[in-house]
């Protein structure tokens, strides 16, 4: 017998190419098994504490990178905005290469990049170098966010999918109520630096445990062909888009740079859709948005989100700056945010196999509403810690009752082998209410965008001189801001409509373009 352990295409059963012999290979465990699908899990909860550890840990340990480096209110909006930048832009990229070429690759080439930026930020001499850190650290959590769910979805069958995505949510969450907290000790025993190099050091153990545990992609080259020139517009709209969006406050709508990235951005929206209809295989097939279902699951999850995650950042610098409180200290009352998440997700995980996702979800973002009005009629200075607390958890607990059933009600109206764009749509539209929700945080709080500020300016929101009752004003105006959101999102969610059987697999035959040479006409599965 001669065996081809580096075949690709090698399975469960594979057959010697000399004597067609059956090799069992025992430690191949069935596609669906519940020690593996554990594996995965315990994948996927490390490398959420890389990026749980950089959005909500770096938030805590924000105003001492803004002392450190003297850094303006644009430098700060653009340390925070350029990680989610980058890692909006490529998402839809990133999942549909997970489709085509295996998504332990992309996984795990994800998961290096992040790790090395990590290091690089850490050494930034400027805020230059930190932001072009931080740009890096987006590509690799891009690959990482894009893979994650698809990788669950292929590791546990349907009927268990829901209570994995509970769990996954739960550990996710308990990640992100340890970023404020480990956030806040390391910034106080390290500095601002030791967030990026505890990051960098979990990255290779992620790195390494991932490896051993994935599977190998079977694949070994796509099926169908990527899509690259619908990348490249996607890239074109969501990038300059973004960079529009980001630049209008300190320079203005009539500027150059916000102009002519705007321009971009709208000639390839328009570009966009006509390139992907004469696709045989599209980056974004229309498909996914043809459902009413998948439409509004899509846009609560995109309002969700941007309704709630700048509630982290906007009490990590109220804290800190009007209730005097220290880096730990603010993380330790940040945390209860993520508490409630951590609680309620591992309970909708639960309740997603017997409640409808419309009624659960929406009961999801209204709790989080209530909780964003909590915290906005709590601010003083001083504010209730009993309020502040109430609405910090409530704001979490919403967020984690929305998220599983949302997730799971949108992967089970898509087939098996669209997970990857699917879950990177999802994935494009939440990081998009991220980024859109840090930039209307960081304008109405910080003062982003207002005329007169230089290097080394100190942000409004962090400039003492301002009295408490004007600075509390713009938390409360943001976290009003927030809360409308979140009522739309609940609209949202309600108008998913009824529950319904999920809708077979479509079936698409390709287009009846000639092949090329040497190729047959053929339908390729469904889309």
């Amino acid at each position: 017998m001669v065996e081809h352990p580096h075949d690709d295409e090698a399975g469960p059963l594979s057959l010697s190419r000399t004597h067609d012999t059956v090799l069992t290979a025992p430690a191949e465990e069935p596609a669906h098994s519940r020690r593996y699908g554990r594996r995965v899990i315990s994948v996927t909860s490390v490398t959420a504490l890389l990026t749980g550890l950089n959005t909500s840990g770096l938030d805590v340990a924000l105003p001492g990178i803004i002392r450190h480096f003297q850094a303006s209110a644009a430098q700060t909006s653009w340390i925070v905005l350029s990680y989610l930048l980058a890692g909006t832009v490529l998402l839809l990229v990133w999942g549909r290469l997970a489709d085509l070429f295996g998504r332990r690759r992309l996984y795990l080439t994800g998961v290096a990049v992040f790790a090395a930026a990590s290091v690089c930020c850490a050494l930034a001499p400027d805020t230059r170098f930190l932001i072009l850190g931080r740009i890096l650290q987006g590509v690799g959590s891009s690959a990482i966010v894009a893979n994650t769910t698809a990788l669950l979805a292929d590791s546990f069958p349907p009927e268990r999918l829901p209570r994995a995505l509970g769990v996954n949510a739960t550990l996710i969450s308990a990640t992100q109520a340890a970023g404020p907290l480990l956030g806040g000790a390391v910034t106080n025993l390290w500095g601002w630096s030791g967030i990026f190099w505890v990051s960098g050091a979990t990255g290779l153990v992620a790195l390494g445990w991932a490896a051993h545990i994935l599977r190998p992609d079977r694949n070994s080259g796509p099926s169908e062909r990527f899509d690259l020139a619908g990348a490249l517009l996607s890239v074109l709209f969501l990038g300059g888009g973004a960079l529009a969006l980001t630049e209008s406050g300190p320079r203005g709508w009539t500027s150059g740079t916000v102009v002519l990235s705007a321009t971009v951005s709208l000639a390839a929206f328009l570009v966009f859709p006509l390139v992907q209809s004469r696709r045989r295989y599209p980056l974004l097939d229309s498909w996914l948005f043809r459902d009413r279902r998948r439409t509004m699951a899509l846009l609560a999850a995109f309002l969700t989100a941007t309704s709630y995650f700048s509630v982290v950042l906007v009490m990590s610098l109220y804290l800190q700056t009007l209730e005097h409180l220290d880096a730990l200290s603010a993380g330790f009352q940040v945390m209860l945010m993520a508490v409630g998440s951590m609680l309620t997700s591992l309970l909708a995980g639960h309740l997603s196999t017997r409640c409808p996702a419309r009624m659960l979800a929406s009961a999801g973002t209204a709790t989080s509403a209530l909780g964003i009005a909590v915290l906005a009629l709590a601010l003083g200075p001083p504010a209730p810690a009993g309020l502040t607390g109430l609405g910090l958890f409530l704001t979490g607990a919403g967020a984690g009752l929305f998220g599983v059933p949302n997730t799971d009600a949108l992967l089970s109206l898509v087939p098996a082998h669209r997970r990857g764009i699917a879950n990177g749509v999802r994935s494009l539209l939440q990081n998009t209410g991220y980024l859109i929700s840090t930039v209307l945080t960081l304008t109405l709080v910080t003062g982003h965008g207002r005329s007169g500020e230089g290097r080394g300016t100190t942000p409004p929101a962090l400039d003492l001189n301002n009295s408490p009752e004007a600075l509390a004003g713009r938390y409360q105006t943001a976290l009003a801001v927030l809360f409308c959101l979140c009522l739309a999102a609940t609209a949202a969610s309600l108008l998913r409509g009824s529950a319904l059987p999920p809708e077979p697999p479509p079936t698409r035959t390709a287009p009846p373009d000639r092949p090329g040479p040497g190729k047959s006409a053929r339908t390729e599965g469904t889309e």
